[in-house]
This record gives C-alpha cells, sequence and structure tokens, in this order.
C-alpha cells in the first residue's frame, strides 16, 4: 500500500513547501484476513484525514502490473481511499505513475531511484532526513502529492480556474 503523506504549503524553502509527514500503513501482511486489511487501511486512512485535516487527496492512478492478483488487491486497496476521500468530502486528484514521474524528473519512466533522488533536490533540506528513511512506496506517495502540488502551481491551472468561474456565471461557452 502507497504511503500516507502530506506535504504542506507555507516554508520559505522550496516555493513555500514543506514535507510534513510521509509513511506507509501497516494492515498485517497476508497472515490477516483480506476484508480486516482492508477495514484497518479504512480506519488508519479515515485517523490520518482527521488528524491532518487535508483540503485534498492525491492518490496514483491503478495501474496493471505483472499480476492481476496484484492489481486486483491495489484496486481494492484505491477503492477504500476513494471512498474514505468521499465520506470526508475531500476532492481526489488521480495521476498516473507516468505522469508523476514526468513531473518529478522530467521524463515519464524515470526509475524510483531518480523519483527519490529529484525530490530531494527539490524538497526542503529538513526534509532530507525523513526523505532517506522512506520506503520505495512511501517515496512515490510524496511524488504523487508533488505532482498535484506542480499542478496547483501551474499558470495553467489558474486560467482553468477562472474559466470554470466565468462559465459558472455564464460568461464563456464551450
Amino acid at each position: 500500500m502507497r504511503g500516507s503523506n502530506v506535504v504542506r504549503a507555507g516554508s520559505a524553502n522550496s516555493g513555500g513547501v514543506r514535507l510534513v509527514r510521509a509513511g506507509v500503513f501497516h494492515l498485517g501482511g497476508r497472515t490477516v484476513d483480506l476484508t480486516q486489511r482492508l477495514l484497518s487501511l479504512s480506519k488508519q486512512f479515515a485517523a490520518l484525514l482527521r488528524e491532518l485535516e487535508p483540503t485534498e487527496v492525491a492518490i496514483e492512478e491503478a495501474f496493471f502490473g505483472k499480476s492481476v492478483q496484484s492489481a486486483l488487491r491495489i484496486g481494492e486497496a484505491r477503492g477504500v481511499l476513494l471512498a474514505e476521500s468521499a465520506r470526508s468530502g475531500l476532492n481526489v486528484f488521480q495521476y498516473t505513475p507516468a505522469r508523476v514521474k514526468r513531473c518529478v524528473t522530467g521524463h515519464g519512466s524515470a526509475r524510483k531511484q531518480s523519483v527519490a533522488k529529484m525530490l530531494g533536490q527539490v524538497l526542503p533540506k529538513e526534509s532530507q532526513p525523513l526523505l532517506d528513511e522512506l520506503t520505495e512506496d512511501a517515496t512515490d506517495a510524496v511524488a504523487v502529492a508533488w505532482t498535484r502540488l506542480e499542478e496547483l502551481r501551474s499558470p495553467l491551472a489558474e486560467a482553468q480556474k477562472r474559466t470554470k468561474v466565468r462559465r459558472a456565471r455564464g460568461f464563456a461557452s464551450d
């Protein structure tokens, strides 16, 4: 399961961004019944949402790996995260693995090590000790959060927001 991560705007470094927390959810392993692992994920994620009070959620889109079983399990876990996000009234933004890699490294087929290295360069120096301790899954999740932040910083995002407001007021049409 991808890590739980929070990246917040607010510090002077890295364009006002700081890594608040990163890690993984521990669900008990394969010896625990799947329904109990999904319930554990639901409870842990809901608790994290209550504690950190995020304004939105960014998640990696499902992808098909080598194992159909793995893809199904990932899909089930994603469903839990999407449902808990909806229950909390949060908008969810989903990104393909290639888009995340392209956003962080500039190359859509970058290796995990390249993504981790680039995150170490773009996040403030205070984040480095936390980044150094992360698993690959948690680092991937930080990269997803970074992708959302970069999308928010984009001048295109602001232009799209203005267009939506204009359309809602009846000033623009398709």
